[in-house]
């Protein structure tokens, strides 16, 4: 159901989906799966709670709960502990991890800001984006791979 996916927490999204009436069509090992995630979601405090419904907001490859206790103690290691921190430095998540990655975060990033578009295409093909995130970006991003993507946050949130 779309009102699924309009909820604001995880826990709307658990408790739509425990009362629609498409929750007769998933299978028993669906439901057993959904229902540990409620309760490991509930077990949690508040503050961890709007962590994790900030990271399911705003990320698209971290889906159970190993996972978001995996990726939460990343975080904490680069000082990124609560909801609001998550909010203000994350920048992007991007499949992959990398060279590859990097240049394409940089390229996006300068994109972003348009900082290459008054540049005629032809010169902006000769950008080596992967050596400007090397030579700048680098120190003003944290740069996580996790579970073959990377998370990029913002030193300077």
């Amino acid at each position: 159901s779309f009102a699924l996916f309009m909820s604001t927490s995880v826990q709307d999204r658990l408790s739509t989906a425990a009362n629609s009436d498409a929750i007769s069509n998933l299978s028993p090992e669906f439901i057993a799966a959904r229902d540990a995630f409620a309760a490991w979601y509930d077990a949690k405090s508040e503050d961890m709670q709007a962590l994790i419904d900030e990271i399911s907001d705003r990320t698209h490859f971290i889906i159970d709960e190993d996972e978001y206790d995996e990726f939460i103690d990343e975080l904490g290691a680069d000082g990124i502990t609560d909801a609001s921190t998550f909010e203000d430095a994350f920048y992007g998540e991007f499949e992959g991890c990398g060279e590859g990655v990097l240049t394409e975060f940089t390229e996006q990033f300068c994109d972003d800001l348009g900082l290459v578009s008054n540049i005629p295409e032809d010169f902006r093909a000769c950008i080596d984006y992967n050596q400007y995130w090397y030579y700048s970006l680098q120190h003003d991003f944290v740069e996580i791979e996790f579970k073959g993507n990377t998370y990029f946050f913002n030193r300077n949130y």
